[in-house]
């Protein structure tokens, strides 16, 4: 078992992965994880779907190649366009997180209305951190319009795509770019 700084460090973001299939009890311990995640008066707004379907996979890669497609059309960095796809219709398995705007707490009395989204996310960043520790790689794949890949899964209009962790066993090992150093402000921030 990797110590958690370590594990943190390790985690780096998979789009080559092997055909081996992720086993029930895998994905069971990554959604178990997401689950624990903190979330608003504890609503918890978020499900998930598990795909395996490789014409479900295509569906979500065709909406990412249309969101590609759509950077191109209206001048977006060059770099978009060399970003390929193919890794998301062969991943073994795509965990939809899907959040419920409806479920965030009383941030919408204050200005912070984002409260659903926001837990979703830290959801995601379990997920991944329990696939590193399971010995899997994973990506959180956002590149499509949400409104491209609901129907696909069909997805209530009314929820949100917080994203889509791709989660497979690694086909080559994965190198991460280092990190900056974290800027802290001490009381104030300041430019």
């Amino acid at each position: 078992m990797m110590a958690f700084k370590e594990l943190v460090k390790n985690r780096r973001s998979c789009r080559v992965f092997m055909d081996t299939p992720v086993t029930g009890e895998q994905i069971e311990a990554i959604v178990t994880a997401g689950q624990w995640a903190p979330s608003p008066l504890n609503q918890q707004p978020f499900q998930f779907i598990a795909v395996t379907d490789p014409k479900l996979r295509a569906g979500i890669q065709k909406a990412g190649m249309a969101a590609k497609q759509a950077v191109a059309d209206q001048g977006g960095p060059g770099w978009a366009q060399k970003y390929p796809m193919e890794f998301v219709g062969t991943c073994p398995l795509i965990l939809v997180v899907v959040s419920d705007p409806s479920l965030g707490g009383l941030g919408s009395y204050f200005n912070q209305p984002h409260g659903a989204l926001q837990s979703a996310s830290a959801c995601i960043q379990n997920m991944m951190l329990m696939a590193a520790e399971l010995g899997l790689g994973s990506l959180w794949f956002t590149f499509f319009d949400p409104d491209d890949v609901k129907p696909v899964l069909s997805i209530p209009k009314e929820l949100e795509i917080a994203g889509a962790v791709l989660v497979g066993t690694p086909a080559a090992e994965t190198k991460g770019p280092s990190r900056k150093p974290p800027q802290v402000h001490e009381n104030l921030f300041h430019q």
